[in-house]
């Protein structure tokens, strides 16, 4: 879906550091961090129904636990290797599929690399995501759709807490919220079905 692509290009940001670094430059720092990230956890949600969309567990460099807000469907990514639920079973997916499309909501470095292009990022100040401390930034993003994006670095962690995008994806205006959380937290684990 063009929506989870869109937030897969925001979510890779994080704070790199410097006070006197330009906001494009601070967000490229962040992106970078963000990728280099070992796991974490994300949940996506469609803020103008208030409804979860997904949630999902990531593991360096190529494992995902995926699950849709209303438990119906379930898929654990592991590099080309696909398996999901099927009547309470899990079930190796007989062809491969585009795991870069499932995860690209997510993780995408094609964000990162619009951003080093020539990106026009706004900080905005600061603010909090469930009482952690954050600084704003907001861009409009052009591929793999345009939105207008905005995001929230912690300021500790210079890791991305929360990003919320506004476009429209597939002719329908919308707004995707992505939270983060357990950044490189040894106990989230994916692994593949037996």
């Amino acid at each position: 879906m063009s929506v989870f692509k869109t937030l897969a290009g925001l979510t890779l940001l994080t704070l790199a550091g410097s006070a006197t670094a330009a906001p494009r430059d601070e967000l490229h720092a962040a992106y970078s961090r963000f990728l280099a990230a070992t796991s974490f956890r994300a949940t996506v949600t469609d803020v103008n129904k208030g409804q979860q969309l997904s949630a999902m567990h990531f593991v360096a460099p190529d494992r995902y636990h995926i699950q849709n807000g209303q438990g119906q469907m379930e898929q654990i990514l592991i590099g080309d290797d696909a398996y999901t639920l099927i009547d309470g079973k899990r079930v190796k997916l007989p062809m491969p599929i585009k795991v870069g499309r499932i995860v690209g909501q997510y993780r995408n470095q094609a964000a990162l690399d619009e951003l080093a292009r020539d990106l026009d990022v706004t900080a905005l100040g600061e603010d909090t995501v469930d009482g952690t401390p954050a600084k704003v930034y907001t861009y409009t993003q052009t591929e793999p759709a345009r939105a207008d994006v905005t995001v929230w670095i912690g300021i500790a962690s210079g890791l991305p807490l929360q990003l919320e995008s506004e476009g429209r994806f597939m002719g329908v205006k919308s707004k995707t919220r992505l939270r983060y959380y357990d950044y490189d937290d040894a106990s989230i684990r994916v692994t593949a079905p037996e």
